[in-house]
């Protein structure tokens, strides 16, 4: 059953506003524990506003992720998941696990942003992404200009 959407627009823009600066509090300070912690009631709202079983799972990982990254950042627990993977890749370089987090919950996030009906879902999954593309530029910032500068150069050649 579709839930009540009353106020909904009231707190997605609450919701909106506590993610936006918890992600600027989170780049200022290069502190990621404030972007995670902002993007938490939006996580918890967009469980809540989900119904499908597969968005609800979406959610749900979401969450779970954001919490697991509170425990890995609080906790300064280090895994370098490149040893992992490097068996099905090849070599890699050292890689923390707190990077797979935005990841993981930015493609949540697209799926959801595909998957739901709703607005107010839609809404809550751009606000989840733009936490996690805030969290991973507040872990590893060198990492995201290393994608952003070749996408800009190959952009600007096909303008000429």
């Amino acid at each position: 059953m579709a839930k009540p959407t009353r106020n909904a627009a009231l707190i997605c823009g609450i919701l909106t506003v506590i993610a936006a600066l918890g992600a600027a509090a989170s780049i200022y300070w290069t502190q990621p524990l404030a972007v995670i912690i902002a993007a938490l009631p939006a996580a918890a709202y967009e469980l809540y506003r989900t119904e499908g079983f597969s968005t609800r799972l979406a959610s749900a990982g979401v969450l779970a992720v954001l919490v697991a990254e509170i425990v890995l950042v609080v906790g300064k627990i280090e895994i370098n998941i490149a040893r992992f993977v490097a068996k099905y890749t090849g070599s890699m370089p050292v890689v923390d696990a707190k990077l797979a987090g935005p990841v993981v919950i930015a493609l949540l996030a697209i799926m959801l942003v595909r998957r739901t009906a709703g607005i107010y879902t839609k809404w809550l999954a751009v606000v989840l992404l733009g936490s996690a593309v805030a969290l991973f530029y507040t872990l590893d910032p060198a990492l995201i200009a290393k994608f952003i500068t070749p996408a800009l150069q190959e952009g600007a050649r096909h303008i000429k």
